[in-house]
């Protein structure tokens, strides 16, 4: 009995001894910033260095974290798209303000590794490239594929038409194939979309190919250029073993992960963009103009049936391109979040594209709602949703390969025709 006595004594002193213990650990109080604009930085970890302990900020960027009372500690604070730091916090001390600079490199950019985790781009063991919404959309382009032209190193960007919203194929790895697609996989917010390119059956017309190959004829449009680049937060480009790691064979030509805009703590802002422009014929090709049947002999070719001598030389060129059409894009987006954890983000694009060919255009028009809430500290309810609407308007001019193209028949016609 006495054992069993001086057990239940041990035990209640141990547990004493351990609530004063833990009693003794002091409350870390603050705010997490942004460098500059003073705004507050919501889902911010904040750690204790050396212990498991460890938070997050809330919507107007306030944390509480417990630290050992026997010196001074230090925290670690790190947020997506922003420069780690650690700050030291003083014996005693029970509150820290900190400020986050954005990360200009993004070397602190969180990547897929292909193993269900996340690090930074810096100790990344594979090829990932990651692209900002503002470099993105530093320059104005008519869809995303334009946008990533020289933007990802060694990967293959080509346009096949000069068309108005014109296909643009991109080739992250090498050819692993003889007759299917080369093309890598979309992945937006976590949905795999469908990137089916449904021909406009002028290949039918023209006999540009055959079998199962498409054509440039065709001008096929990637689906994903459909998105509003405005609504992008990022880009990352996979295209080494983690792709197929994550996606299985259908990564095998790499893999474009594209994150939307979400709603932030702080001021809700209003964004509103109108761009304005034209556009015309750069450069043309130099065609001979014969003005005469004997200006044709002196060339050594039959000038029969050229017909009377004319003064008059048609510019084809100008003629079929001279167009100067009007193009615009509107683009509004609302961004912020509510005092009781509901953060939104809501745009719309108007956008009208003109060919320099008459009657040539690409008009696409969307609207996007992605609405975010937080229960409590551990669980986000998210809904993104967008209605989109495209519309493209070509002509038959790109068939190289039977001759239905105006080029070849601008070298094929005497200038001096009216056509």
């Amino acid at each position: 009995m006495k054992k069993i006595r001086w057990s239940v004594v041990s035990l209640v002193l141990l547990a004493f001894f351990s609530t004063s213990a833990f009693a003794q650990g002091r409350r870390i109080s603050g705010r997490v910033t942004i460098e500059g604009s003073g705004e507050p930085l919501a889902a911010a970890s904040i750690s204790v260095v050396g212990t498991s302990l460890g938070t997050y900020t809330d919507d107007q960027g306030r944390f509480s974290v417990t630290a050992p009372d026997n010196g001074p500690v230090t925290l670690r604070v790190r947020r997506i798209g922003y420069v780690q730091k650690s700050v030291a916090v003083p014996a005693g001390a029970t509150e820290s303000n900190i400020g986050l600079a954005r990360d200009i490199l993004q070397l602190e950019t969180q990547v897929v590794t292909g193993t269900a985790t996340t690090v930074s781009s810096v100790n990344a063991a594979n090829a990932v490239t990651v692209i900002s919404g503002e470099k993105l959309n530093k320059v104005p382009a008519q869809t995303i594929d334009y946008a990533l032209q020289g933007k990802i190193p060694g990967a293959l960007v080509t346009q096949n038409s000069g068309a108005p919203g014109g296909g643009v194929q991109v080739q992250l790895r090498g050819v692993s194939t003889i007759n299917a697609s080369y093309q890598p996989i979309y992945v937006i917010d976590g949905v795999i979309v469908d990137n089916s390119q449904i021909a406009n059956g002028i290949n039918a017309i023209t006999a540009a190919a055959g079998g199962n190959f498409g054509s440039t004829q065709d001008i096929r449009v990637n689906r994903a250029s459909d998105i509003n680049p405005n609504d992008i937060e990022s880009i990352q480009i996979l295209k080494g073993p983690s792709a197929s790691s994550i996606y299985g064979s259908r990564g095998t030509n790499g893999v474009i992960i594209i994150t939307t805009k979400q709603g932030q703590a702080g001021q809700s802002t209003l964004d509103l963009i109108q761009r304005f422009g034209t556009a015309r014929l750069s450069k043309k090709l130099d065609i001979r103009c014969f003005t005469s049947g004997a200006e044709v002999d002196a060339t050594g070719f039959d000038s029969t049936g050229f017909g009377a001598a004319t003064n008059k030389c048609h510019d084809y060129q100008q003629e079929l391109y001279g167009e100067h059409p009007f193009n615009y894009q509107t683009i509004a987006s609302l961004r912020g979040a509510t005092g009781g954890g509901t953060n939104f983000y809501l745009s719309g694009l108007v956008q009208h594209d003109g060919g320099l060919v008459h009657n040539d255009n690409y008009n696409k028009q969307s609207i996007r709602a992605n609405v975010g809430h937080r229960f409590g500290g551990r669980l986000n309810f998210r809904v993104n949703s967008e209605l989109i609407h495209s519309l493209t308007e070509r002509g038959i001019s790109g068939n190289d390969n039977t001759g239905i193209n105006p080029y070849t028949l601008f070298s094929e016609t005497p200038a001096s025709l009216n056509i």
